[in-house]
């Protein structure tokens, strides 16, 4: 027995020290659980659309960035070639030299054009050619990828064809493409050079704003909501960028030859 103040207490076999204290562990129930789930199901629901919104608007801001650069491309091109603008394709049937990417790459990134065999090792889909709204669309009409049919890469943006003299004949390559002066543009600010390109055409040139007889367009309205319900970016014949839905276009020019 051990004496404390005067009272006894049974010693035990480990000695006269109390046993220590254990405290209880709170644990979530199922039901907390779940709930707990539940809730932050609900939260994820209205943030990711709000989160894939601020996705598509970067994309948009990079693309708008990709045409201005490309539009600056364009004055360098026409100062270093007499005035003439380049030509959006050409009947030559190399795609290294075709188009007009081949003609500005110069004055965007130091080597040559080079077209490559598919998206993923093409020019076309690089750089400042590259918008990846695009990218994530069908690689040609109903075809989500490659079958065969129509180019072998996905094409970002295709130009004004009306910058040739009699397109799609451009006459050749450098220094003597067949294509009309920038300075016979008359209204430069309103007229089209470069724009979002749609995959049901996926073709270096667009000879149309809105819709075709065939259902199709040349231009891609893909910014904001799925083509054609959302909003093409296109760069001017003065350099300067913006963006237009299919029911803006009036008073764009296409064809300013006439």
């Amino acid at each position: 027995m051990a004496h404390y103040g005067g009272l006894m207490f049974p010693s035990s076999a480990a000695g006269s020290r109390l046993a220590p204290f254990r405290p209880q562990i709170a644990a979530f129930t199922l039901i907390e659980l779940l709930v707990v789930i539940a809730i932050i199901a609900i939260l994820a629901s209205m943030l990711l659309p709000a989160l894939s919104k601020a996705k598509d608007k970067a994309n948009q801001i990079l693309c708008i960035s990709n045409l201005k650069q490309q539009g600056l491309a364009n004055q360098l091109y026409v100062d270093d070639n007499d005035d003439r603008l380049p030509y959006a394709w050409g009947l030559n049937h190399n795609p290294d030299e075709n188009n007009f990417q081949t003609l500005l790459v110069p004055y965007i990134k130091s080597r040559t054009f080079k077209a490559g065999s598919a998206t993923t090792n093409s020019d076309f889909a690089d750089n400042v050619f590259k918008c990846p709204t695009r990218i994530r669309e069908n690689h040609y009409r109903q075809y989500r990828n490659y079958s065969g049919v129509g180019n072998p890469w996905k094409i970002s943006y295709g130009m004004n064809q009306y910058t040739s003299t009699n397109f799609p004949n451009t006459g050749g390559q450098l220094p003597s493409p067949k294509t009309h002066k920038l300075s016979t543009v008359r209204e430069p600010a309103n007229t089209i050079l470069i724009a979002d390109l749609s995959y049901e055409l996926n073709h270096p040139a667009i000879i149309n704003l809105g819709r075709q007889a065939d259902g199709n367009y040349d231009v891609g309205y893909k910014h904001g909501n799925r083509h054609p319900s959302g909003r093409a970016n296109l760069v001017f014949m003065d350099a300067h960028a913006s963006s237009i839905g299919t029911r803006q276009t009036n008073g764009l020019i296409m064809d300013f030859t006439r």
